[in-house]
């Protein structure tokens, strides 16, 4: 036999003996796991999204076993399958499960911001910037976010005029709005992207987010191993990102504390904090965590709420009934406020409260959440012991479709929101914007956005299906996040 031969012979048989062993870890520990390539999940990817692989183990064993196992690549994930198991994770041995991933970059400035930044750095961020998100600040946004509505109703009106079709891609449109509405709370600037859709800050939002690109199984190799291929430079983020925010903080930041500018806004809370010391002297946040918090808070900020608001008008319109309770709760809400939309008036809108988490229901941002066990951990009542480093994951998605917690788990029913119907179920049976120390700082923020935008629209717009509204919602194969893979084509007419 020729030398190179067996030397690829013996290699290939190593490497694939080595796979073997990686994916055979849950049934050595007696865990039942998903049958999968040598590669994991990952190998499936290309054919399903994300979810529908959560969803597949979750069906396969829930009831009869609280973890079941999995993995990215060569990297043990571990799924959580019972709610109560669920609340200890998130909540009750919180402590141990801190983190969203195993190995940080220092050098990739954008990762750390508050979502994926490691234990250390996480918790004095999540102490400083919680005042952000108070009421009394959510109050104070408002007033903006009502301005930005109003130049998105005049815009889509001219826009109607121009289209007699009266057909819209209501997803781009909404990105559009909330963009604006971030680019104004956040960094007091006009980002114009209502009216010009190749604005610069809606161009870097869609490279976060774009459906058309086959980045994830890239991103999901990242996380697994940022610990070795961070030698090799990588990021978790591109640097044309890093140099756009960085340009933001330097041109901002510094200008207003040149020319001594103050705004109430975002970029305030962060000078402030920059220009506090800690015990040892050092700034509270540094001009590199400035512009991580200044990222996170502008790609999370503006695409989940616009989700919402695009997958919330696309029921609405497949069940006009819905609509129509919705409508009349908004226009008798308005009428009692002299038809002026203030905060007050908007929290009076119960129905349009359950809307929004019934739309969080069937299309949650996030279709799992992801913590690292930190130490090894006994799982209670059974005999699995998550090692150190171990990949815990709750399928968020599944458990939204469980037929058991909502009954016909597809239909959109807003009312299983209601106060007396939540009561009735798990704490864990929603998890739209996550649980525990670490759920979602900004989820006043992102319903009171989505409350806004939809206010606007459905007081002015009549929205309904057309030709090019697809029967069932396609997601995006190619992103963590779930984004409409064709847009969101809805026919709209002004009242």
């Amino acid at each position: 036999m020729n030398i190179w031969l067996l030397i690829l012979w013996i290699i290939f048989s190593a490497l694939y003996a080595y796979l073997k062993l990686k994916t055979s870890y849950w049934d050595l520990k007696g865990v039942p796991q998903l049958k999968t390539g040598l590669w994991g999940v990952v190998s499936r990817i290309r054919s399903l999204h994300h979810s529908d692989l959560w969803q597949e183990i979750y069906n396969e064993y829930k009831g009869k076993v609280k973890v079941a196992g999995t993995y990215w690549y060569t990297r043990p994930v571990a799924v959580i399958l019972d709610l109560d198991l669920v609340k200890t994770v998130l909540i009750k041995d919180f402590n141990l499960f801190v983190d969203r991933f195993a190995n940080h970059n220092k050098n990739d400035i954008l990762s750390q911001h508050l979502f994926s930044a490691d234990c250390k750095v996480w918790k004095g961020l999540r102490t400083k910037l919680t005042p952000t998100f108070t009421s009394g600040k959510m109050k104070f946004m408002f007033p903006s976010l009502v301005e930005v509505s109003q130049k998105y109703v005049q815009t889509l009106d001219a826009e109607l005029e121009k289209n007699p079709e009266q057909c819209l891609e209501m997803y781009d449109w909404n990105g559009r709005f909330t963009t604006d509405v971030i680019g104004s709370c956040v960094f007091g600037v006009d980002c114009n992207s209502i009216r010009n859709p190749n604005a610069e800050f809606r161009t870097i939002g869609q490279k976060v987010f774009g459906s058309d690109k086959p980045i994830i199984k890239w991103r999901m190799l990242k996380t697994v191993y940022m610990k070795y291929l961070r030698y090799f430079g990588a990021k978790r983020f591109p640097d044309a990102l890093e140099k756009f925010f960085l340009r933001i903080v330097n041109d901002t930041v510094l200008e207003r504390e040149r020319l001594n500018i103050h705004r109430n806004d975002f970029i305030d809370i962060l000078i402030e904090l920059k220009n506090q010391k800690d015990d040892k002297g050092q700034p509270l946040l540094s001009l590199e965590l400035i512009a991580a918090q200044l990222f996170v808070f502008f790609v999370a900020g503006f695409e989940t709420s616009s989700s919402n608001m695009s997958y919330g008008l696309y029921e609405l319109a497949k069940n006009p009934d819905k609509q129509d309770i919705l409508r009349q709760e908004i226009l008798d809400v308005l009428q009692k406020h002299n038809n002026k939309l203030t905060y007050e008036a908007m929290m009076e809108m119960s129905y349009l409260d359950q809307v929004i988490s019934e739309t969080l229901r069937l299309y949650p941002a996030l279709s799992f959440l992801q913590r690292i066990c930190m130490e090894d951990y006994r799982v209670p009542d059974t005999d699995v012991l998550l090692e150190k480093g171990t990949f815990v994951t709750i399928p968020v998605k599944a458990i939204h479709y469980d037929p058991e917690i909502y009954e016909n788990p597809t239909a959109f029913r807003p009312e299983r929101f209601h106060p007396s119907e939540q009561q009735k179920r798990h704490p864990q049976a929603f998890l739209g914007f996550g649980d525990g120390p670490r759920n979602c700082i900004g989820l006043r923020f992102g319903r009171m956005q989505a409350k806004v935008g939809l206010i606007a629209l459905l007081s002015k717009y009549r929205f309904s299906v057309s030709s090019k509204t697809l029967d069932k919602m396609e997601i995006s194969k190619h992103s963590f996040v779930m984004v409409p893979a064709k847009g969101v084509w809805l026919k709209v007419e002004k009242l």
